[in-house]
């Protein structure tokens, strides 16, 4: 079984799960999930064809750059090699995650994801191409600069599409099990947060999977400001309900700020 076989059955079957408990246990009614899951899911295609075609080529013009990275110069049993090398990707997601919502240029891919007026499993699909290319180059430096092991790369990928799965579900743990959970790993009411439309919430909970990076960076908020069940989904100044189409999301990251005010600007 290759490693690409091995991460797409886990990834259908986690979403498969979650889809299953967030249909017999929702945390809100969605009104538009229909449109919304046909442009998640095209863009999550799109994302997929980024990956298949530019990451052979990629990896090898890295690899071919570089060679020992940080982690081959330290005498680290390969157990534990692994577990370091999960610990960082992990660190690199967070500070990734922290500048696409502060550098404007990365910020004008990422708006894509957060455009979305209502939050559930699709969400965690839902990232323009050209976000999931910057993402893949800046994951490839790291893991060849580092020296990251083989092994820590297929269990991180695994957990963190878990995990992002997981975060945008529409689902809500029990309020003692989710105190518990978010101690360690982000959960949906961790990550819903950051999904406010209020911009001080959404710059906050960056997290994917540890949750300690926003306890231990100051960027974690614990509750919204008007409370759980009055968390509006979305950007600041867009409609509530979803107005964008299918082209709109693709060409979105290139357009002026003008434009952006004229075509997503409440009316």
């Amino acid at each position: 079984m290759t490693d690409y076989t091995l991460r797409a059955i886990v990834f259908f079957a986690v979403l498969i799960a979650l889809i299953v408990w967030q249909r017999y246990s929702p945390r809100s009614t969605l009104r538009k999930w229909k449109t919304r899951w046909r442009h998640n899911l095209l863009l999550f295609t799109s994302g997929i064809l980024v990956v298949r075609i530019i990451q052979p080529v990629l990896l090898s013009v890295v690899a071919y750059s570089f060679h020992d990275g940080l982690l081959t110069y330290i005498a680290a049993p390969s157990l534990l090699a692994t577990l370091i090398g999960i610990v960082l990707l992990d660190l690199i997601i967070y500070w990734q995650h922290r500048a696409f919502h502060t550098i404007p240029i990365f910020w004008r891919l990422h708006r894509v994801h957060h455009t979305d007026p209502e939050l559930d499993i699709s969400s965690a699909l839902r990232f323009h191409p050209l976000e999931i290319l910057v993402s893949l180059i800046i994951k490839s430096f790291a893991i060849v600069l580092l020296g990251i092991p083989a092994l820590s790369v297929l269990i991180f990928d695994i957990l963190l599409n878990a995990a992002s799965l997981f975060n945008h579900t529409n689902a809500r743990l029990p309020a003692r099990i989710e105190k518990m959970v978010r101690l360690f790993i982000v959960t949906p009411d961790h990550h819903r947060i950051h999904h406010s439309r209020n911009n001080q919430e959404a710059n906050s909970n960056y997290a994917f999977f540890l949750s300690l990076w926003d306890r231990l960076f100051q960027s974690y908020t614990h509750s919204a400001q008007y409370g759980d069940h009055q968390l509006s989904i979305g950007l600041p100044h867009t409609k509530q309900y979803e107005p964008n189409s299918v082209v709109s999301l693709f060409t979105m990251p290139f357009w002026t700020k003008s434009r952006t005010s004229k075509e997503v600007k409440e009316d």
